[in-house]
């Protein structure tokens, strides 16, 4: 996918974007590219990739959230931006915090967001390692490719408002991913609202998640 094709698929699929968001997106992927060369942050860097794999990729599950309601947002585990730097650029009203664990990717992202002027707040820490000043606080917590369905959806409600939406797409293992996830969701108080033969996972959440969740990571991997 080249330029043209890139902004011809972003304009099919979501209505009023100004040119800027493409301005900003060419910043981005020089930046990324030329920033890639010393410390591989990502091997999605190649112009026949970054356009369909990196960008365009990182935002088609969000076709239909309205971002009017749903604000504040949390992305976990971000590693070079997506989606959460390319969602700020495509609604710059939204309120983007990113979770990074990794020291060398934050530092990055900081970095393209001064270059980008854009306000986004970081931490650096490992997600499950919540305080409860940020528990139900965001309307849509997502993540891509972080880990299996079961372990990012436990890490993820607890951020999430009641109401709030857990978006999280998945590979071509979603159906296997879901089936081993079934426990973990009808604890965690949230209801799937995409079909599951689509590889775009929509949950709901319901109801305030249970103070013991997320477990520790030790207790989280071995899928008991």
């Amino acid at each position: 996918m080249v330029l043209k094709q890139f902004i011809e698929e972003v304009k099919n699929n979501f209505k009023n974007v100004d040119d800027k968001f493409f301005d900003n997106i060419e910043i981005y992927k020089q930046y990324l590219q030329e920033y890639n060369k010393a410390t591989n942050l990502t091997r999605l860097d190649g112009e026949d990739k970054i356009y369909q794999e990196y960008f365009l990729e990182s935002i088609l599950p969000f076709i239909n959230i309205d971002f009017a309601k749903y604000t504040k947002v949390l992305d976990i585990g971000s590693g070079s931006g997506i989606p959460g730097i390319v969602l700020k650029l495509l609604y710059p009203q939204i309120d983007l915090t990113i979770i990074e664990s990794n020291g060398k990717k934050l530092t990055f992202m900081r970095s393209l967001a001064s270059k980008l002027n854009i306000n986004v707040t970081f931490y650096l820490k490992r997600a499950e390692e919540i305080r409860n000043n940020e528990r139900e606080k965001y309307d849509i917590v997502t993540s891509r490719a972080v880990a299996e369905l079961r372990i990012i959806l436990e890490v993820s409600v607890p951020y999430c408002k009641v109401n709030g939406l857990i978006i999280e797409p998945k590979g071509r293992m979603f159906k296997e991913e879901y089936a081993e996830a079934e426990q973990i969701i009808g604890k965690l108080g949230i209801k799937l609202i995409s079909e599951k033969d689509n590889s775009n996972f929509v949950f709901e959440k319901v109801e305030v998640t249970n103070q013991e969740y997320p477990r520790k990571w030790t207790d989280i991997i071995k899928n008991e």
